[in-house]
C-alpha cells in the first residue's frame, strides 16, 4: 500500500487541464490548393477514394477530399509531386454531415498544355454548418443540460476506435470532468456514440438500440467506418456502410481511428458546447473568386471547455 501512495505522490496529477491545447503529430492531409495542379496522382494512390477528380466540362476539372473516407495513411502526402499536400495536425474535425466534410477545389484545364490551375471552391450542398447546428440546438434545447449520458454501440468496428473511446476516460482526458459519462442501456442514454460500418448482422441491433433511447436521440457517428463506410465501403454482401445508412446521425467524427481529443471534441460539439468544423483550419471554406486564396488552414484554436474558458 505504501509503495502505491509513493508512486502515485511521485506521478502526480496526469490529467490535461485543456486536452485541446496539445497537437498530435499528424493528423488529416491539407490540400494547399493554390499549389496544386490536379494531376491525379494523389487520387490514384487514395485506398478508399477519399480523393477524387472529375471532368464537368472539357476545360474544367475538380479535385475533391472527402475526411469522412479519409483514413489518414499520408499515402498522398508522399505520392504529390507539387508538395501541395502536407499533413495536418488538427484533429477537432466534427460535423452534422457527411458533404460538410467534403472540400472540392475547381480547376480551369489548359487545352494546349493540359495543365490545370486552381480557380476556386466549389460550394457545398445542404445546410452550413451554423445552420446544422442550430437545428440541433433546438432539438435538445432545455434537454441538455452540461452532462451528458453517453451509449456506445459498437456496430461492426475492428475495435481501434473503442481504444481511443476507452483512453477519454483515462487520467489524462478525464472525460467525466465535462459531465460525460457512459451507461450500460441506451434507456438511460442522451447520446449513441456508434462506431464502424454498419454489418448486416448488426443493422437490426443499431436500429432497435436507436428506438430504445429516448428524444431527443442524439447519434454521434465515429471514425471513417461510422461516417462513410471507410476501408470496408458501403453495400457490400457484410456491410451496409456508414451509420447514417441505418438510423439518422447528428455529429460525424471521423478519423481511422480519431483520436481521444477529437471524439472528445465531437461530444461537446452535440451538447452545444464547441463548435463543429468541416476540416483543419477551421470555418467552412466558402467559394472563392479567381485568383483568390484559400482560408489558411492553419488558424489558431480557441477552444471553449464545458465548464468555462481555458485560462
Amino acid at each position: 500500500m505504501f509503495r502505491i501512495l509513493s508512486k502515485s505522490l511521485k506521478t502526480g496529477v496526469v490529467t490535461e487541464k485543456d486536452p485541446f491545447s496539445s497537437r498530435p503529430p499528424f493528423g488529416f492531409p491539407v490540400i494547399d490548393f493554390n499549389s496544386c495542379t490536379a494531376c491525379d496522382e494523389c487520387v490514384a494512390v487514395c485506398p478508399t477514394a477519399a480523393l477524387q477528380t472529375d471532368r464537368p466540362a472539357a476545360d474544367r476539372k475538380t479535385l475533391s477530399l472527402s475526411y469522412a473516407l479519409c483514413i489518414q495513411c499520408r499515402e498522398c502526402v508522399e505520392a504529390c509531386p507539387e508538395r501541395a499536400i502536407h499533413p495536418g495536425r488538427e484533429f477537432e474535425v466534427a460535423t452534422h454531415s457527411r458533404e460538410q466534410l467534403m472540400q472540392r477545389g475547381s480547376f480551369v484545364v489548359d487545352p494546349a498544355t493540359g495543365r490545370a490551375s486552381f480557380r476556386g471552391m466549389d460550394a457545398r450542398p445542404g445546410p452550413s454548418l451554423e445552420e446544422s447546428a442550430a437545428r440541433l440546438k433546438e432539438r435538445i434545447k432545455g434537454r441538455l443540460g452540461r452532462s451528458l449520458h453517453v451509449r456506445q454501440v459498437d456496430a461492426g468496428s475492428c475495435n481501434g476506435c473503442e481504444l481511443e473511446i476507452i483512453a477519454t476516460a483515462n487520467p489524462v482526458f478525464d472525460l467525466e470532468r465535462f459531465g460525460i459519462h457512459f451507461v450500460a442501456s441506451p434507456r438511460h442514454a442522451d447520446v449513441l456514440l456508434v462506431t464502424g460500418p454498419v454489418t448486416r448482422n448488426m443493422e437490426i441491433a443499431l436500429r432497435r438500440t436507436y428506438e430504445a433511447a429516448p428524444e431527443p436521440r442524439v447519434v454521434v457517428a465515429v471514425g471513417a467506418c461510422g461516417c462513410s463506410g471507410g476501408i470496408f465501403g458501403e453495400g457490400t454482401y457484410a456491410s451496409l456502410g456508414g451509420v447514417d445508412r441505418v438510423v439518422p446521425v447528428d455529429v460525424y467524427v471521423p478519423g481511422c481511428p480519431p483520436r481521444p481529443h477529437a471524439i472528445l471534441n465531437g461530444l461537446l460539439v452535440a451538447m452545444g458546447i464547441h463548435q463543429a468544423r468541416s476540416g483543419p483550419g477551421g470555418a467552412e471554406l466558402a467559394p472563392q473568386p479567381v485568383g483568390a486564396s484559400p482560408p489558411s488552414p492553419h488558424r489558431p484554436l480557441m477552444p471553449v471547455l464545458a465548464r468555462g474558458t481555458p485560462e
